[in-house]
């Protein structure tokens, strides 16, 4: 492909000038800057984190779900506008909007109990869980290395 191709056929246009593995490994770096209580107010790296989660989720997806945890929201909210997926919050005692079989990827900030207390929702709903898909692993640090 050319370069004007791979620009036009792509969601991610800075996919094309830079190496996944370095996209990665610069948001790891960006994530241990920041802290892990930061991340979700600093716009460039929800955009980055969104544009990275993006490629991991399967293409199948049909949407995505997460918890009323603010930054889990600011996170979702950054993927789906990435993707054009709608996604669902639950928080509390409200169920999930989702469809019986949907194919729905679990967003947390923190790969953790939540995330699979979340996925056991999701599948209690009927519908699939994929993931979960997070920034951060179980014990604080990113999830993104090279």
């Amino acid at each position: 492909m050319s370069l004007d191709e791979d620009l036009a056929t792509t969601a991610d246009v800075t996919g094309v000038f830079v190496a996944a593995a370095r996209r990665r490994a610069e948001l790891g770096a960006d994530l241990r800057a920041v802290g892990a209580g930061a991340f979700a107010t600093r716009p460039s790296i929800l955009r980055r984190a969104a544009a990275v989660l993006a490629q991991d989720l399967p293409t199948a997806t049909d949407r995505l779900v997460t918890t009323g945890d603010t930054d889990a929201v600011a996170l979702t909210t950054a993927l789906a506008l990435h993707t054009g997926l709608p996604f669902a919050v639950v928080a509390g005692q409200n169920r999930p909007d989702l469809q019986r079989g949907d194919r729905v990827a679990v967003i947390t900030p923190v790969a953790d109990d939540t995330a699979a207390a979340l996925a056991d929702r999701v599948r209690a709903g009927g519908a699939e869980p994929l993931g979960p898909f997070s920034v951060l692993d179980a014990d604080g640090t990113p999830a993104f290395t090279a």
